[in-house]
């Protein structure tokens, strides 16, 4: 079987590793299983044959979806099934969970409206499947979406406004806006409002 093969294996013969790290709340879980119920997509798990169990198999990465799909009634899930040491296991269970981007809040926000206009308004059917409550679904179907009236303290505005540049951007945008505004906090704090 190729690295990139993916193949059909039975649930009952995945077995989850004990080094296992990653945790999922319950209600992120519940989330998860109505989007494979919704779409029926999901992305392969990661396994290897298990070191010690013939015929099982090691999950590296999809310990949840494993969940979901079993408590979904699925007898079998999708797998890539790689060769690795236990060395390599231990290294991919310490990064593979970890290793990924974050999302851009203008970005993510536009990403949100156009899912909610796909759903027709219905917020909740959408709230089940997407990290956001409804709640803040309905707050962004109804433009309520607002920044605080008051300008954080200049000094703390590379957490409170920044927070999405890279270091280097942060220091070069502080640098200049304070040397061309009286009031570089409020300043910011207005030209945001007006990217909303």
């Amino acid at each position: 079987m190729g690295v990139h093969e993916i193949v059909m294996v039975a649930i009952e013969r995945l077995r989850a590793h004990s080094a296992n790290a990653n945790v999922m709340s319950r209600e992120m879980l519940e989330k998860l299983k109505a989007h494979l119920r919704e779409g029926g997509r999901y992305e392969p798990l990661v396994v290897r044959p298990h070191p010690e169990e013939a015929g099982a198999y090691q999950l590296i990465n999809g310990h949840h979806r494993k969940l979901a799909l079993e408590a979904l009634g699925h007898t079998h899930a999708a797998c890539l099934v790689w060769s690795l040491s236990d060395a390599q296991t231990l290294m991919l269970l310490a990064t593979i969970n970890r290793l990924s981007g974050r999302d851009s809040a203008g970005r993510r926000l536009k990403l949100l409206e156009e899912s909610q206009a796909n759903f027709a308004g219905e917020v909740e059917r959408l709230a089940a499947l997407v990290p956001e409550d409804a709640e803040t679904l309905a707050a962004l179907g109804r433009r309520e979406v607002s920044l605080p009236r008051a300008a954080p303290v200049l000094e703390e505005m590379p957490e409170a406004f920044t927070v999405f540049l890279k270091r280097a951007d942060k220091q070069h945008l502080l640098a200049a806006l304070k040397r061309t505004h009286a009031d570089a906090a409020q300043a910011l704090l207005l030209w945001a409002e007006k990217m909303v």
